[in-house]
């Protein structure tokens, strides 16, 4: 769950102009949170986009606003809330789709919408809610008739009603009506054939995870230039291990549900046993990210014929020479999203023990080849490694190995709007959100995924030498919220889930090739459970860490963690403490700060441990609390629930680091202000500290009592 922040980068935006609308959502038939395209959908189609004006709707109703750039803050005060805009011309768009990008922590239930003139109930559209947003999310849907109905000739006037419920907040930007796009149009008229297709995916991913096998492998190892695979297959007594077993490749890009890659080389089983060794560069393709499985050589018509599960790489040669101990941070205390754009003496001043940083692969990606850059081996165009962007990173990590903090870094793919080459890394599938999984369904995609992911993790591997180590890798952002955090297009859970599950594997074995102390996290908002139908729009957190564990059972263990974000129940919360839907069982709606031995509880559960019964490792890596103003009673209150939260986790020791987010105030956060410090200023380039800022920096330490004085508390 959660807000935009540095984690989540600035999308690219349209200048909005003068006119008039706002609205809702949703989709047609089964066309589900579309890419919004804006003017040049429109223009191809010649038909007049009125963009709407987020400054004065001629007439509301329960409502407040606040205007800020191109952004409209609006705030229900009663049970009536709407909205009315008048169009400077009558709307001429032959298939209206109303579009704009929200932000709203809590979501909005029971939208209609009115053309008009006149607005009467007869012309009441009823649209989908808006879901929870807690970063800046696409929002479309079609503007059709009611049933039986035609709408008016010479539409003038949009009313958009928010519900029943006042205190609700939501800001939104670049509101337009357009013609939908060709890629919508497509959708559409697909949608059937491609859901049934998706759900066919579904059934097969989710029986293999209920299947047993006669097969195992007991180890696979990777060197510098090979990989050794070791396991066991029962055979009866006239059986040949030679002729009856067919080893099988399932590279990156492969799912379970494939078929993968047949190996000619034959699996030789002496009582019961076999080893193999292979190149480990085959092609392209690095097999350090490879699964693999055993299969009858002639299996039955009616049967996959496979004899194992999947099994990755579980040992690395290349780093078992390392006997160095792993980085630990001193203390709990950390902060999120530490960049080059505040002053790193903070960290210091601040006393904190682990950072988050971005690693934003786009950065390293470049299409022509020059200085610093160096060819990456993958199917297809050239594309290079651009070696200039490890130096705004090196000054971060490097500041960190200097004074003995720990650093998670957080893999994102900003999604491309346009840029070719960025394009290549993200998911084929990808319409909106602010992120997008990598693409793990082409050779291509998964071997430039996998060459960044290994270049930048052999750099980042030892804290004893310049520039120093990335200790724990965070795997996307939100993925439980993957629409707007890590976008792969409509998907299934189980598909959704096992694409995200190749990515860790990915990341943890690049990672572990160099480091044998790192480790993969799993990024969640504070959702726990989630309540169904929820279509293809959200997973349940708890039931992600029970298919991690099981993926983890099946194909062989690997050091993943948690890395969780325990927010308030609202991101506009004045407190951290009055949050209802955090309650002291299992099938709570949410864990936050409030109920947060929920979390330890199910993890210490000998289910969910590692393979060696160790807990997994657990990271609070993106938490903060809102200042609705910078008065002194409001700031005092932020304060008071950062102490509130510092005090909760010091309960907990196996929480390793809580990421305090964010560090300076963002005028991009749909009006979140979760900072230690204000906005910037000209005046005040990094912002002013706020009360906040003096608290957490006396946490542990024995000015604490005197600077929590009179702060409020539960």
């Amino acid at each position: 769950m959660h807000q935009y922040s540095d984690n989540k980068s600035k999308q690219n935006t349209h200048p909005v102009k003068t006119a008039q609308i706002i609205f809702s959502i949703a989709v047609l038939l089964c066309l589900r949170e579309i890419q919004a395209l804006h003017f040049c959908c429109a223009l191809m189609a010649n038909e007049t986009v009125p963009v709407l004006s987020t400054e004065a709707p001629w007439r509301t109703n329960h409502v407040s606003l606040t205007t800020q750039a191109r952004d409209l803050k609006i705030t229900t005060t009663g049970i009536d809330p709407f909205l009315i805009w008048k169009l400077d011309k009558p709307l001429q768009v032959t298939e209206p789709v109303l579009s704009f990008e929200y932000f709203c922590p809590d979501g909005i239930e029971n939208l209609s919408l009115f053309p008009g003139p006149p607005i009467t109930s007869d012309m009441q559209l009823k649209i989908p809610d808006l879901p929870i947003a807690e970063g800046w999310r696409e929002y479309s849907a079609p503007i059709n008739a009611p049933t039986g109905k035609t709408l008016p000739d010479r539409i003038t006037q949009i009313r958009l009603d928010l519900g029943e419920r006042e205190g609700r907040i939501i800001t939104i930007r670049n509101l337009h009506i357009r013609p939908p796009t060709q890629q919508e149009r497509d959708h559409a008229a697909n949608a059937l054939k491609v859901e049934a297709a998706k759900l066919q995916t579904a059934r097969a991913i989710r029986s293999y995870g209920t299947e047993s096998f006669v097969a195992h492998f007991t180890r696979i190892s990777v060197g510098t230039d090979t990989v050794t695979l070791e396991g066991t297959i029962p055979f009866d007594d006239n059986s040949s291990a030679a002729t009856s077993v067919q080893l099988v490749e399932f590279p990156s890009y492969t799912r379970i549900d494939e078929t993968g890659i047949p190996i000619e080389t034959p699996v030789n089983s002496a009582s019961g046993q076999f080893s193999i060794t292979l190149p480990r560069v085959a092609g392209d393709r690095d097999r350090l990210y490879s699964g693999w499985r055993l299969r009858a050589a002639a299996p039955n018509p009616n049967h996959d014929g496979f004899l194992s599960a999947r099994h990755f790489p579980s040992a690395f040669e290349t780093n078992e020479s390392s006997t160095k101990s792993p980085l630990v941070p001193a203390d709990q205390k950390g902060l999120s999203g530490f960049s080059n754009r505040g002053p790193k003496s903070d960290l210091l001043d601040l006393g904190i023990s682990a950072v988050t940083v971005n690693l934003v692969l786009n950065r390293f990606l470049i299409d022509s080849d020059g200085p610093g850059r160096e060819a990456i081996p993958a199917p297809g165009p050239k594309v290079y490694f651009n070696t200039g962007a490890f130096g705004p990173l090196d000054q971060l990590v490097g500041f960190c190995r200097q004074h003995r903090i720990v650093v998670s870094a957080i893999v994102l793919i900003p999604r491309s709007k346009g840029n070719a080459t960025h394009l290549v890394l993200q998911h084929p599938e990808t319409e909106g959100g602010v992120y997008a999984m990598p693409d793990l369904t082409s050779s291509r995609g998964a071997a430039i995924y996998g060459h960044l992911l290994s270049r930048i993790a052999e750099r980042y591997s030892d804290a004893s030498r310049s520039p120093g180590v990335i200790t724990n890798w965070i795997a996307h952002n939100e993925v439980d919220y993957h629409p707007v955090w890590t976008n792969m297009g409509e998907q299934p859970d189980e598909i959704f889930l096992e694409t995200y599950y190749r990515s860790m594997r990915m990341i943890h074995n690049a990672a572990r090739q160099f480091n044998p102390h790192a480790r993969v996290f799993v990024s969640l908002t504070h959702n726990w459970t989630v309540k169904k139908p929820n279509h293809w729009k959200q997973l349940s957190p708890k039931q992600t860490l029970i298919d991690l564990q099981k993926y983890s059972k099946i194909e062989g263990d690997f050091a993943w963690g948690v890395a969780y974000h325990p927010y308030p129940q609202s991101l506009f919360a004045p407190t951290a403490w009055n949050d209802r839907n955090a309650q002291d069982h299992q099938d709570t709606p949410l864990i936050t700060m409030q109920n947060l031995q929920v979390l330890g509880d199910f993890l210490s559960h000998s289910s969910m441990r590692q393979q060696s019964g160790k807990r997994r490792g657990v990271l609070l890596s993106e938490q903060g609390y809102h200042t609705a103003s910078y008065g002194i009673s409001d700031q005092k209150k932020q304060a008071g629930s950062l102490h509130y939260a510092m005090q909760r986790v010091r309960n907990f020791p196996w929480v390793e680091s809580f990421h305090y987010h964010r560090w300076i105030d963002h005028p991009d956060e749909g009006g979140l202000m979760l900072g230690l410090r204000t906005l910037p200023t000209k005046q005040n380039p990094h912002g002013k500290r706020k009360h906040s800022w003096n608290v957490y920096q006396a946490i542990n330490t024995e000015a604490e009592k005197e600077r929590t004085k009179g702060l409020p508390k539960p």
